[in-house]
């Protein structure tokens, strides 16, 4: 199965999880929310998928991975 979204939620033990619409899927935790948006990301581009950030107070924000070509980013954080 194809994975249309990616999402970072905050658990119930107040730790950073990525989590997939794949039902097969798991969630998989990280020590900090800046480490599960960077697995996000990568996940979500891996995919061809939408990421969604929960925050604290669950306020998602959504980042549309679709159609997006790696290969210019890479060239981007490269040029630094």
């Amino acid at each position: 199965m194809s994975v249309n979204t990616v999402q970072v939620v905050l658990t119930e033990e107040s730790r950073w999880a990525v989590e997939t619409d794949d039902p097969s899927g798991t969630r998989v935790t990280y020590p900090s929310r800046g480490a599960a948006i960077a697995a996000g990301v990568q996940m979500a581009m891996a995919q061809d998928a939408v990421l969604t950030i929960h925050g604290v107070e669950n306020e998602p924000s959504e980042i549309d991975f679709r159609d997006c070509d790696a290969s210019a980013l890479t060239c981007i954080r490269d040029a630094d």
